[in-house]
């Protein structure tokens, strides 16, 4: 069910192909996704799917009651079935005129739920196979519909505000873009870092850095002046932006160091990456209109710290000290591919750089 998440950030889209792939794949007829709503401290429908019209308001009455499905899911973290709604004893008897079994399951983002997904059968029982499918599915989809729901709050804002948005996106963009290569510029890689290691500690996940240097490029501007240097670079950013992610951040730190910022990514992941990168950029015919330049690149690559084992709270003063450890090791990562030969990769390992590279 991968493919459910792929580039997917409206959230009623997004909700709605969740629920066309797990109600097959659960053998299920019907299937709704409430999510919570924070100002008015209720559930709210979303999406449904392959329920008639002319009965969604009805099981929605049903399964809203008090001490109905969804208040009994709230205190239900690793979801239920039920199999036989006419004969249930909770208080949802009338489900049964429709279906004859549902499964519920609370979509969480660490102990937090933010919503509920329901399906519904109409003949026969949801198995231990089934409910295990959903549970695994869950976590996933709640962090997808969550970061979904937040681009569209952010996306209808902006379009409430799009006069203002246009006036200040000029200034915007000289804060935070970097002139030559239109890349984000160092200040907005800091701040977004920071942003990015909330994120990654809150839903204990990894982030990793990419340093990346051209090799020799000082002889480039010395031979070929600096208007091919520049050249040279703006070809390299847009060389960057198109081999990342979508979600990933590519920044010009400075002269000809550029950045990568990955989150949800491992350190053998931001390796591999940065090794693509590697050899696409030696490969590569640069400047082909004027000078034909083949260049090489040296890379570092860093990753956060194990969350895993940390706590809730992430002051201010610990923050910046994570910043700063991983801006260094990528930093230091790099630094050692360029003693050791340049046109390598070098990853740091905690306590020590690795002794593999490329």
């Amino acid at each position: 069910m991968e493919e459910v998440f792929d580039s997917e950030l409206d959230f009623i889209h997004l909700a709605k192909n969740i629920l066309i792939r797990t109600i097959p794949e659960t053998a299920s007829n019907g299937g709704i996704i409430y999510w919570f709503d924070e100002v008015r401290s209720e559930f709210k429908l979303k999406s449904f799917h392959g329920i008639p019209i002319a009965q969604i308001n009805q099981i929605t009455n049903e399964i809203r009651k008090p001490d109905g499905i969804l208040e009994i899911v709230r205190s239900q973290p690793q979801g239920f079935a039920v199999n036989n709604l006419k004969g249930s004893m909770l208080n949802c008897g009338n489900l049964g005129k429709y279906y004859q079994s549902l499964m519920a399951m609370p979509l969480l983002i660490q102990k937090d739920i933010l919503g509920v997904l329901i399906l519904f059968k109409q003949k026969g029982s949801y198995h231990g196979r089934e409910l295990e499918l959903l549970k695994a599915f869950a976590p996933r989809s709640a962090v997808r519909l969550e970061s979904a729901r937040l681009y569209q709050l952010a996306k209808e804002t902006a379009q409430e505000n799009t006069k203002l948005y246009i006036n200040l996106s000029n200034l915007y963009q000289k804060a935070t873009l970097d002139e030559l290569t239109g890349l984000y510029n160092r200040h907005f890689l800091m701040q977004r870092l920071k942003e990015e290691i909330k994120k990654a500690w809150r839903y204990r996940q990894p982030l990793s850095l990419i340093f990346i240097d051209l090799d020799f490029f000082k002889p480039v501007n010395d031979e070929y002046g600096h208007q091919i240097g520049d050249q040279l670079l703006m070809e390299l950013g847009e060389f960057i932006k198109k081999s990342i992610r979508d979600y990933d951040v590519a920044c010009r730190f400075g002269g000809e160091e550029f950045v990568v910022l990955l989150p949800q990514t491992t350190l053998d992941n931001a390796f591999e990456l940065a090794d693509r990168l590697r050899e696409k950029v030696a490969q590569h015919l640069f400047c082909e209109t004027t000078k034909k330049l083949k260049i090489t690149a040296s890379f570092g690559v860093s990753v956060t710290p194990d969350f895993s084992d940390c706590g809730t709270q992430l002051n201010e003063e610990f923050l910046n000290r994570i910043v700063e450890k991983i801006v260094a090791e990528a930093d230091n990562a790099l630094y050692r591919a360029k003693e050791s030969g340049r046109n390598q990769v070098v990853a740091y390992l905690e306590n020590s750089l690795s002794p593999d590279s490329k």
